[in-house]
């Protein structure tokens, strides 16, 4: 991230800079004050010079005056370079004898014409000597006969300026200096300290500690700031404390959601027990009784000394397939027994143990055929053969018995024929058992969300939204492992489930 000015920093940075622009636009407005003033003085004193030449050359007519004029001015005056008068075709008179009757420069005309008044600055010649060069008409019987040049040497008025200039540079940035610490101290005081004393209780919050209240002295503003924050505070804790007992709240009823969650899926086990032994048994009872009745009838024929060899023959013929259809049938119940009790002993009970994995997921879509026979899908276990893992059984009955029932509410309509896949592989110490339907698919929001707690899509269906959840706590945390769902809307929906074989026995 990249590192901003602060506060402070920013404020006197900005007040230096419209101090500089404010004491640069007042030099510069001295400094052309002064140079108008000075220009003023020598316009003051070339009309000055041009009024008594006027007046004694309208006397005499004589250029000579005029000459001597000049030589006299510039004895006298040691800043006068040059003076010089032009005729309106030459030269009449000028301090520089060499420049007398030469051609008047063509550039003097519209003062000649116009009784223009001209001030030029410039810097010409070897010795580099600043100058000015002024020109003003003059007039003979209020008529315009020629013009007077005086040219100045301006050093000690620019040394002026310039000394002028610099004194006033020198104090700009010497009052600038002292009003940017001046602030500075200001602002560190009555506003970056509070800030930072505000700033370090805000850290200390953040970090749990122990709050006191911020107590400051200054503006007003900065009071109420402090003030403001200590109140916030405050009303945190207690907002702290009510989140703290609702998140309990909330941890609690998930939980008893989730134990209810296991009730039902352990009720429906119940259920599957009573309605598949229901069969078996119902056949065996229906046998012993019909072997009752054919026992009384051979009995009757033995006491009445009517039975005959054909009889007995009968009988025992009957016996023999009526006991065998009982024990046939009464082996099949007493296994649904011993496979639906070991399905709910790992599911009460939170143990691992070493068992093999197909066998057993064959053993629980076995609690599931009560649900299953009353739709058209087929489950087909693949791989895994002679598998066995150390792990909690009970989370693996819990997992395929979630998936089967998900997959049977959401994926298929009444009446659809579809086929559920369970593959199982091996792949070093890890184990991979991947579930897939052909059914419905599901959306990429609904997919990227299948996992969080009470989210589901059967809501008005009584869906509680806690299976998912359930089997990604049940793979991460009991079983060791990770999850992951692929699904497309139209082909079917896949859950690949990636755990440790060995990982129980690790622990152990």
């Amino acid at each position: 991230m990249p590192r901003t000015l602060s506060l402070q920093n920013r404020i006197v940075i900005l007040v230096t800079v419209v101090t500089v622009l404010m004491m640069a636009a007042l030099v510069s407005f001295d400094s052309y004050s002064l140079r108008r003033s000075v220009e003023e003085a020598y316009v003051s004193q070339l009309d000055g010079i041009t009024t008594a030449i006027n007046g004694r050359y309208e006397e005499s007519h004589a250029i000579q005056d005029v000459q001597q004029i000049f030589d006299y001015i510039q004895y006298k005056n040691e800043n006068v370079l040059q003076l010089t008068l032009y005729g309106k075709q030459h030269i009449l008179a000028s301090t520089d004898r060499s420049l007398i009757g030469k051609p008047t420069p063509p550039e003097l005309s519209p003062t000649l014409q116009n009784d223009l008044k001209l001030v030029s600055h410039s810097v010409s010649g070897k010795d580099d000597i600043p100058k000015v060069r002024l020109t003003a008409p003059l007039k003979e019987d209020g008529a315009t006969v020629g013009a007077i040049e005086l040219t100045v040497n301006t050093s000690a008025n620019t040394e002026l300026i310039q000394k002028r200039t610099q004194l006033i540079i020198a104090a700009g940035l010497a009052i600038t200096l002292l009003l940017v610490i001046t602030l500075w101290l200001i602002i560190r005081k009555l506003l970056i300290r509070p800030l930072m004393k505000i700033r370090e209780a805000a850290i200390s919050v953040k970090q749990g500690l122990r709050y006191r209240d911020i107590r400051l002295t200054g503006s007003q503003e900065i009071i109420e700031v402090a003030a403001a924050f200590n109140d916030m505070v405050h009303n945190l804790d207690g907002r702290y404390n009510e989140l703290q007992q609702a998140v309990k709240t909330i941890q609690q009823t998930q939980k008893q959601l989730v134990e209810s969650e296991k009730m039902v899926a352990l009720g429906n086990l119940v259920a599957g027990v009573s309605h598949e032994i229901n069969t078996p048994l119902g056949i065996g009872v229906t046998a012993a009784s019909f072997l009752d009745e054919k026992s009384k009838e051979f009995a009757a024929l033995y006491q009445e000394n009517r039975m005959k060899r054909s009889d007995l023959d009968d009988y025992l013929k009957t016996v023999r397939e009526t006991t065998g259809m009982i024990q046939t049938n009464l082996m099949r119940a007493s296994e649904l027994v011993k496979s639906f009790k070991q399905v709910a002993v790992d599911r009460s009970v939170e143990t691992k143990r070493m068992f093999n994995i197909k066998e057993y997921i064959q053993e629980v879509l076995i609690s599931l055929q009560p649900n299953l026979k009353k739709t058209k899908h087929q489950v087909t276990v693949r791989g895994g053969s002679g598998i066995d893992i150390f792990s909690d059984p009970g989370a693996v009955s819990q997992i395929v018995t979630n998936f089967i029932m998900n997959s049977l509410i959401h994926a298929y309509d009444e009446g659809d024929e579809g086929h559920i896949s369970i593959d199982i592989a091996q792949h070093e110490s890890e184990l991979t058992i991947t579930y897939a339907d052909d059914g419905k698919g599901m959306p990429p929001e609904v997919v990227k969300h299948i996992f969080d707690p009470f989210f589901t899509t059967n809501r008005g269906g009584g869906g509680t939204g806690l299976g998912m959840h359930i089997v990604y706590n049940l793979v991460t945390q009991s079983l060791g492992g990770t999850i992951r769902c692929e699904s497309e809307v139209g082909a079917g929906t896949a859950f690949i489930i990636q755990i440790p074989i060995r990982e129980g026995a690790q622990h152990g």
